[in-house]
C-alpha cells in the first residue's frame, strides 16, 4: 500500500475515537472517573490563576485557549480539550505504527484498542490533564522512533525531540519516568553519530547537547508561572524563587509519594493488576506480552528492537511503582501515558497472528469488544451530579454567608468552579478547612475579605456561618 493510500488511517482512527468521546463525554462539570480536580483546573483557567502544584503550565495555556470557544459552558469546553487530545493521541499512535506495519487493519485495530481502553477512554471525557500528557508521550515516542531508524539525523531534530519531551513534562512532571525509554533512543542516536564522527567530524555533533538544549526550552513554561494573574493565590506564592521552587517540585504532595502504608500494598497491587488486565482485555494483554517477547528475541516482522523492549519495561516498572505507592485513591491514573507506548507491542502481537494465517480484518474484533464492553461504564453523557450539587448548595446558602468545606476536594473545587467560572454567588465566601494551614491560602482569603482572622469561623463574626456536612449545607 502506498503512502498516499495509508495516510488516512491515522485520521480515521482519530476521527472514530473523537466521535465516540463526543457521544459519551460529560455535559458539564463532573466528578466521574476521578474527575474531582476538574473544578480546580477550570476555575484556575477561567480566573487567570494557577491550579494546584506543580502548576501544569502548558495544560493551563491550552485550557485558557479552549475557554475562548463560544460553546456551551466552561466545563464542557475543557472536557472537549481532553477528548481532542485523546483523539490526537490515537491518531499519533496510528501514525507511529504505520511506519512499520503495512496492514491498515492492524494499524486501525491497535490504535482503536488504545482509544477504547477503559483508563484512556475515561480520561477523554472529563476536564483533566492526563490525555494531554498522553498526547505528548505519544508525540515524543513518534519523534524518537522516526529518528532512531534514520541513518542521518540533523542537529535540529535532536533539539526538537528535547523540546517535545520538555513540553510533556510542562503538562505533568511524571513524564520524567519515560526517560529510560527515551535514553534508549538517545544512546542509539549517540552510537550512530559516533560512527559518523570518524569520517565527518566537522559536520556531526553528539546528540546529547542538542537534546538537553531542547529539553530546557520545553520546560520554559514553568518559568512563566509567576506571571499568572494577581497574587496572593490559593496554592502558593511564586513571587520569590523559594515559593516558585516549592510549587514546581510539588512540595505540598511529597508526603503522598511512596506514602502508601505497607499493609495496603497487596490491595493496591491487586488493583494495579486488574487495571492492567482490563485495558486491552486479557487476550490483548497476552498479545502485548507476545509482542514484547518478539521484540526481545528480534523474531517478529514488526520493527521493535530488544533495547526498546528493555527501555519500555524499565519505564513501565518505574511508573507502576510510583503509581502503586502514591497514597491517593486515584494514583493509578499516572499509568495512562504508558498506554500509547505499549501499543507497538500490541501491534507486533497482532502482526504475529496475521502471519499465522488470521485474516487481518479480524483484528478489529479486539477494539470492537472493548467498545461494546466498556461503553456503559464509560458513558457520562447524562451525568449532572456535580452541577446539581453546587446549584442546590448555593441555593440553600444564605446571602453573604461563610461556607466552610472539609475532607473533600470535590466540594471545594466544585464551588470554585461555580463562582470563578460560572460567576454564581460571589457573595459567598468559600473556605476550605483542610487548606487553612497553608499560608498562601490564608493570604488569598484575607485579600478577599480585607482583614486577617485567626480561624476560618472568625470570618463569620457578622456573617452567616454554614458548613458542608456529608454533602449538605448546615447553617446553625
Amino acid at each position: 500500500m502506498n503512502a498516499r493510500a495509508r495516510l488516512p488511517i491515522p485520521l480515521v482512527a482519530g476521527g472514530i475515537a473523537l466521535l465516540v468521546y463526543m457521544l459519551t463525554m460529560a455535559p458539564s462539570l463532573t466528578w466521574a472517573h476521578w474527575g474531582a480536580d476538574g473544578g480546580d483546573f477550570i476555575a484556575a483557567a477561567a480566573a487567570g490563576r494557577m491550579p494546584h502544584p506543580p502548576g501544569f503550565p502548558l495544560y493551563l495555556v491550552l485550557a485558557r485557549t479552549f475557554l475562548f470557544l463560544p460553546l456551551r459552558d466552561p466545563a464542557w469546553r475543557l472536557n472537549l480539550l481532553s477528548a481532542m487530545m485523546a483523539a490526537g493521541t490515537v491518531a499519533l499512535t496510528a501514525l507511529t505504527l504505520q511506519r512499520h506495519e503495512k496492514s491498515p487493519w492492524i494499524v486501525l485495530a491497535a490504535a482503536l484498542a488504545l482509544a477504547f481502553a477503559p483508563l484512556f477512554w475515561s480520561q477523554a471525557l472529563i476536564a483533566e490533564v492526563y490525555t494531554t500528557v498522553a498526547f505528548f508521550a505519544a508525540l515524543a515516542n513518534h519523534e524518537w522512533r522516526v529518528m532512531s531508524y534514520e541513518l542521518q539525523v540533523a542537529n535540529w531534530q535532536w533539539v526538537l525531540a528535547g523540546i517535545v519531551c520538555g513540553l510533556g513534562m510542562a503538562v505533568h512532571p511524571t513524564l520524567v519516568f519515560l526517560m529510560p525509554l527515551w535514553a534508549v533512543y538517545l544512546l542509539r542516536g549517540h552510537r550512530i553519530t559516533i560512527s559518523k564522527l570518524r569520517f565527518h567530524p566537522p559536520v556531526y555533533r553528539l546528540p546529547v547537547t542538542g537534546y538537553l538544549m531542547g529539553l530546557g526550552i520545553g520546560l520554559l513554561p514553568y518559568a512563566f508561572l509567576p506571571l499568572l494573574g494577581r497574587w496572593p493565590q490559593p496554592w502558593g506564592d511564586l513571587r520569590t524563587f523559594a515559593g516558585w521552587w516549592g510549587v514546581v517540585r510539588a512540595r505540598l504532595y511529597w508526603g503522598y509519594a511512596f506514602g502508601l502504608p505497607l499493609a495496603e500494598w497487596p490491595a493496591r497491587l491487586a488493583a494495579w493488576a486488574a487495571l492492567v488486565a482490563r485495558q486491552f482485555t486479557p487476550v490483548g494483554g497476552a498479545l502485548v506480552l507476545l509482542g514484547g517477547w518478539l521484540g526481545w528475541s528480534e523474531r517478529g516482522s514488526f520493527a521493535l528492537s530488544r533495547w526498546e523492549v528493555v527501555g519500555l519495561a524499565i519505564t513501565g516498572g518505574l511508573l507502576s511503582l510510583f503509581a502503586v505507592g502514591y497514597a491517593t485513591p486515584d494514583s493509578l491514573m499516572y499509568l495512562l501515558p504508558l498506554l500509547p507506548l505499549v501499543v507497538p507491542l500490541l501491534g507486533a502481537g497482532l502482526r504475529w497472528l496475521v502471519d499465522q494465517g488470521l485474516p487481518a480484518w479480524v483484528t478489529l474484533i479486539l477494539p470492537l469488544v472493548l467498545l461494546v464492553w466498556n461503553w456503559q461504564a464509560m458513558d457520562v453523557s447524562r451525568d449532572q451530579e456535580a452541577v446539581v450539587w453546587f446549584n442546590r448548595v448555593l441555593d440553600a446558602t444564605p446571602a453573604d454567608a461563610v461556607l466552610i468545606t472539609m475532607q473533600s476536594d470535590r466540594y471545594t473545587f466544585a464551588l470554585w468552579y461555580a463562582q470563578e467560572a460560572e460567576g454564581l454567588r460571589p457573595d459567598v465566601l468559600v473556605v476550605d478547612r483542610d487548606l487553612w494551614w497553608q499560608e498562601s491560602y490564608r493570604k488569598f482569603l484575607f485579600a478577599q475579605v480585607g482583614h486577617e482572622v485567626a480561624e476560618p469561623e472568625d470570618f463569620a463574626v457578622d456573617r452567616p456561618l454554614c458548613r458542608i456536612v456529608e454533602g449538605d449545607v448546615v447553617c446553625p
